[in-house]
């Protein structure tokens, strides 16, 4: 279990080292955007476009990373990943559109992802968080957001959401400018509603007292106050870039970091659990192949020898699996009582089987009452 823990561990670090330079250096190229925006289209300033199309490419990395190089994946943050990659395509296709049919079709699309991702994180903090979701209340919201989704594809058929749109060049690139219908205020409603529900489960563990050490929920109220401040940001100042792009970035890899450390604490905690186990076999392991082994119905290690001596030949961890084996343990239970990981205690099986000549326990079993 150690050594799987570490790889763990050395894979979502390597992956987000490599993540957060990427994010530098979309994040200066985000500021320069910035610095260079007017209201007028000039071939030698910078393009924002290029700026959107590296955010997307970042994104897009992270995903295809994240699925390679983790070995505990979860689907919350699959679906994460793909919607923060869905929304910066969705801005790269509109900084890249000539004419408003484009621009719309490109907004849309951020919206996909836009909708969503306040869902998904609902439930990964609400799961970092330990809160035990039911059925009914996740099936609510994946109405809600299923509603608000209908709504913001309804621009260019209905004044619903937007009531108007042209298309200005800014800053070497396409932008909307949107004049809200009546019904856009529901998408700030639904925001207001999933930021305080994740706000709500971050106070809920802290006075539940679900995690040893507040660094956690801390930290995931900070994520949360954090992306609420650059949508505000957003809401009031006119920018010429949409830096939500690179928000969604850092909030992904601050909820995977959060999470890697979640499941390094747990791996910790498990492995104390089962530290008496372990120094037990700790110290059997430095016994012979030899030693007795009184195991009611079950003869000793000394009589199976003598009996079936292709037993000699199995290594001391073996040995410790055989026993476990003839004791009819799960592998689960197995992997618990050394120290393991369950693919450990299948591999050393398939061995011990190759070595005896069996191909299960039955004919183990069977072996040891001809013993007996």
């Amino acid at each position: 279990m150690r050594s799987i823990n570490t790889m763990h561990k050395k894979a979502v670090n390597i992956f987000v080292f490599a993540a957060v330079i990427s994010l530098l250096v979309v994040l200066s190229s985000s500021f320069a955007v910035s610095a260079f925006s007017v209201n007028t289209v000039d071939k030698s300033e910078f393009n924002k476009t290029i700026a959107y199309a590296v955010t997307a490419a970042v994104a897009f990395a992270l995903l295809v990373g994240y699925c390679a190089l983790v070995k505990k994946k979860e689907m919350m943050f699959i679906l994460l990943f793909t919607a923060v990659f869905v929304i910066n395509i969705g801005y790269t296709f509109g900084s890249a559109s000539s004419t408003l049919e484009e621009a719309l079709l490109a907004n849309k699309i951020s919206y996909v992802g836009a909708v969503f991702l306040p869902l998904f994180m609902v439930i990964i903090i609400m799961d970092e968080c330990r809160y035990s979701r039911s059925k009914i209340f996740l099936a609510l919201l994946m109405c809600i957001s299923g509603g608000i989704f209908f709504l913001t594809m309804t621009p260019g058929y209905a004044p619903w959401y937007y009531e108007s749109a042209e298309l200005i060049f800014v800053s070497g690139g396409a932008k909307l400018v949107k004049t809200y219908g009546p019904l856009h205020k529901l998408y700030f409603v639904y925001l207001i509603l999933y930021f305080s529900i994740m706000i709500a489960a971050i106070v809920w563990a802290i006075i539940k007292r679900k995690h040893s050490s507040l660094k956690v929920p801390l930290s995931l109220l900070a994520l949360v106050f954090g992306n609420i401040l650059v949508w505000f940001i957003e809401q009031k100042i006119n920018l010429n870039f949409e830096f939500l792009s690179i928000s969604y970035l850092v909030t992904e890899l601050y909820l995977l970091s959060l999470y890697n450390m979640m499941y390094l604490y747990e791996a910790k905690k498990t492995c104390k659990n089962c530290t008496a186990a372990c120094q037990n076999n700790t110290a059997e392991t430095s016994k012979t192949v030899n030693d007795d082994f009184d195991s009611g119905f079950i003869p000793d290690m000394q009589d199976i020898i003598k009996a079936w001596p292709a037993v000699a030949q199995l290594t001391t961890r073996e040995v410790e699996v055989f026993k476990e084996l003839i004791l009819n343990k799960k592998r689960k239970e197995i992997a618990e009582d050394l120290c393991v990981s369950e693919n450990t205690v299948k591999k050393h099986t398939t061995n011990i089987f190759t070595k005896l000549g069996v191909s299960s326990r039955a004919e183990i079993m069977n072996m040891l009452l001809k013993i007996k």
